[in-house]
This record gives structure tokens, sequence and C-alpha cells, in this order.
């Protein structure tokens, strides 16, 4: 059941109608139940193995409480289970058929260890949401919970469950636990987070996403010019495409109460890869600071230290999103250039962590426009050539795009006919898309002069201005999901698949 789908809205219209005029008690309990609903729809066994890791993670941390001497042994043995779970779901194929294939070299006799396994939606998300409520009451930051539906909530709350945030659960738990009301400011600013959302992904995102396809399914046959304009158009996917994602999720919490994590920060408007991954998915950068970058000792270490440190973090992170080489050597790309972004400045900025927000004095280290216009332009080109990892299908392929970006330039009258090929559009999808990217570049900035404090004429002529705004998303989006469903374009968030 995708958000950008009619069943989704439908699910969502009753959810939300008998929360509200449920009594206060049962409430909680609805969510609860339509949660499970939610994730069932997808397939209903695997809804075991949300159940049990909710169990595991909650027994844990009961028995922390009762019995403080074995916190530390009740911590590991817990890690080892949710995380086997998702090693074995996510990564089993991936490392046994590496094995396989070594066994094949080294032999040269045929093996074969592969097993038919499904990857349950959202696994990676729920799992380290999991694991950071362990990890906190381990650490004393957070109580343990005592009402098991509460706690199972705080798994299974279904705006954010197949692609986060990854909500910490001191943020989370106490809203969830408070009495929610229906709240008309709440509800009147959640429709709009869902709107522009429901822009960003169905408008923005699927139309582009639409022109890459042709592109990178075609690798083989494209030329330089069309993997370079694929390749930025990607990067304005992926953007819409989560940032979609996340703004859906926290528009349907906040018409509960509910107020999740931002999750994007402006990352294209980043002036280093340092700067970039504080404002990219940051519950997911953030995790990994918390839960992995400071235990290994952060930034106080030595020098060659820290670039391990950082290597392992991105890794990790890479893995994180995929069981592929091309995901291992995405993150491993990224880690090589914030180790050389160091290097090359000398290592000053914050030191405190790699993903704090940025700050004051971290722009200070670019106090020139014209320094910081170009280190962003960098920035941008840096992070575009990693996309074209992440994006590819096999390592084969991205070569191919690598190579043809790089080489295949000859500018004939031929060269241009061939690239718009790939990007030829209908009229109508061409004016859709034109007029959607438009306004994906600029709305933020409109809604920031718009919002400002006025007074009388002003402030009428600011609401309408907010107004037609809302309504040319509400139109772009509409005609944009009329035109994709006649096609019968895919439009699954991309983040489903880690």
């Amino acid at each position: 059941m995708l958000f950008n789908s009619i069943p989704f809205l439908l699910f969502f219209a009753v959810v939300t109608a008998v929360f509200f005029a449920s009594p206060q008690p049962i409430r909680n309990y609805i969510l609860l139940a339509a949660s499970y609903v939610f994730y069932m729809w997808w397939n209903p066994a695997l809804v075991t193995l949300i159940l049990f890791t909710t169990l595991v993670s909650y027994a844990a941390c009961r028995i922390m409480e009762r019995n403080p001497a074995r916190r530390k042994t009740t911590l590991i043995v817990t890690a080892v289970i949710v995380f086997s779970f998702l090693f074995f779901f996510k990564y089993y194929n991936f490392f046994a058929d590496g094995a396989a294939a070594f066994l094949r070299l080294v032999t040269g006799r045929p093996y074969s260890f592969h097993l038919d396994i499904l990857l349950p939606v959202g696994i990676s998300f729920y799992t380290f949401q999991t694991f950071s409520y362990v990890a906190d009451v381990y650490r004393g930051k957070i109580a343990a919970e005592h009402n098991i539906f509460d706690y199972a909530l705080f798994v299974s709350f279904f705006p954010q469950l197949l692609a986060g945030p990854i909500e910490r659960p001191g943020d989370l738990l106490p809203q969830l636990k408070a009495e929610h009301r229906f709240d008309a400011e709440n509800a009147i600013a959640g429709a709009k987070m869902m709107m522009i959302g429901f822009f960003e992904k169905v408008a923005v995102a699927d139309l582009v996403g639409v022109l890459v396809n042709r592109v990178y399914e075609d690798i083989d046959s494209a030329n330089g010019l069309a993997v370079l304009i694929a390749t930025v158009l990607f990067s304005v996917q992926i953007l819409g495409d989560f940032k979609g994602y996340s703004d859906i999720a926290k528009g349907i919490a906040r018409i509960y109460g509910i107020r999740l994590t931002s999750n994007f920060n402006h990352p294209y408007g980043a002036a280093s890869i340092k700067e970039f991954w504080n404002r990219w998915h940051i519950t997911l950068s953030t995790w990994f600071r918390d839960y992995v970058y400071f235990p290994l000792g952060g930034s106080r270490v030595s020098l060659p230290r820290w670039c391990l440190n950082i290597l392992i973090v991105f890794l990790l992170s890479g893995l994180w999103h995929g069981a592929d080489l091309t995901f291992v050597l995405w993150g491993l790309l990224l880690a090589v250039y914030r180790i050389v972004e160091r290097l090359m400045t000398g290592g000053k900025g914050p030191t405190e962590s790699i993903q704090a927000l940025p700050t004051d004095g971290e722009k200070a280290v670019c106090p020139h426009r014209t320094a910081r216009a170009a280190r962003h332009i960098l920035t941008l080109v840096l992070i575009a050539l990693a996309w074209m990892l992440f994006r590819s299908n096999s390592l084969s392929e991205a070569a191919v795009a690598y190579r043809t970006l790089f080489t295949d330039w000859n500018l004939s009258g031929t060269f241009f006919t061939a690239t718009w090929q790939y990007f030829d559009l209908s009229p109508l999808k061409l004016l859709l898309l034109a007029a959607a990217l438009s306004l994906f570049a600029c709305y933020e900035r409109c809604f920031a002069w718009l919002n400002r404090p006025r007074k009388g004429k002003a402030l009428v002529l600011a609401r309408v201005g907010r107004t037609a705004l809302y309504s040319i998303m509400l139109w772009l989006t509409i005609g944009t999901f009329i035109s994709l469903n006649a096609a019968d374009v895919e439009s699954a968030f991309i983040y489903f698949q880690f």
C-alpha cells in the first residue's frame, strides 16, 4: 500500500476518522492495529518478524531494569538477535553468492548457496529504531517502557515504518503516550506537509524517474550527454522521492498530534561533503554518529584512526542501503571524499562529530561568497558522481556509465538526436515536468517569503499567494498522477528497497 495510491488514501481516511471518533484511552490501540494492517498489506506472514523484534527488545529492556548486573550481556544478546535477522534477510545471499564465486574461482567447480528469501519491507529502519531503544535504556538515557502496546506502536507506527525517519525513543515514545485530541491547527499543518510530499514524490520524482530509467536501463546504448542529464535528474529524483516520503510521513503524524524528526535540510545547498551529510537523511546519519562513530572514538583520536572510523561508518552506511557491491563502493567513495576533504582543509572547522548540524563556525571556514560558491559546485559534482554508483544496477553497468560520461562526446548531429530520444516526452508531460521542476527549485523560498510577518493588504496578498502555490502543487500532482498511471509507470518509493 503506497502512500501515493488510492487504497492508502482510503485507508488513511478511515483510520483517522475512527481514531478521532474513539475514546481517548483506546486511540493508541487503533493506531497500533492500523500499523499492523498497513504492514501486513505487503506480506501478512512477515508481520511475525516485526512482532518478534518488538518482543525481544521490549523484554531485553525489562531485564536490564530488573537486573542491572546483566545489562551489558543483555545488550549484546539483543544486538546479536535483531541484527542476525537483518543480516539473514538482507545480506545472506550477498555473502553466500560471494563465497560461491570465490570457491568457483579457486576450485573451478560451480557452487550455489543462494536461497529464495523475500526481503521484509522496512526491516532496516525498524531494526535500527528498536536497537536505539535498547542502547538508550542500556546507557541510562531513558527508562524502560512498561506498556508493551505503546512500545509496539513506537516500533511499528505506520507513517514512518517503511522508510523512516528513524525516530529516537526519547523523542517519539512520550508523544505516543500523550493524549491525542483533534486540533485544527495540527490538521491543517499536516495536510499541507502531505500536499508538499505528494508533489515532491509524484509530480517531481516519478516524472523525472521516467527519464532516468530510460537511460540507466539502456546504459549500453547511451552517450555521454544522455548519462550526464540522467545523472543530474537522478539527483533530483532521489531527493524528491525520499524527501517526499518523509514529508508525507511527517504530515500524517502531525494530524495525529505527533511531530516526527526532519530528515532533510536543503542538502544540495551544502558547500562540503561533511555539510551535505549533515543535511541528508539526518536521522540515519545521526544514528551512525551516536551508535557507531562515537563508540569508535569519533574525531577525538589520531588522524589515521579517524580515517579508519570514517571508512567503517560510510562502508556500513553503504551496506545498509543495499546488499550489492555498488552500494559498498558508494559508501567507500563517500568515505574517500570525506577523508580527502579533511586532509585538504587541515581539519579546520567543528570536530565534535562528522554529522553535527551546520554551525556558524563551520561556515566561517569558507567566508567568501565566491569561494563558497565554488565549493558548492564541487560538492554537487562529487555527490552526483557518487549517485551514479547508487543508481546503477550492477558494477558493470556503473563502469559503463562512468566510461560513457567521460569519453562518449562526439558532438555530431546524430549525437544530439540520439540524446533526445531518451528525453522525448509528450507535450503534456513536458509541460508538467517543466512546471514541477521550476516549482521544486523555489517553493521553499517562496513559502518562506510569503510567511514573513505582514499586516493589512500585504497579509491578504500573502495568504492568496500561499493558496495559489498549494493549488498549483495540487493540480500538478493530480495531472502527473493521472498521466503516469495511464502509462502504467512504476511509482514505488526508492528507499522501500532498503
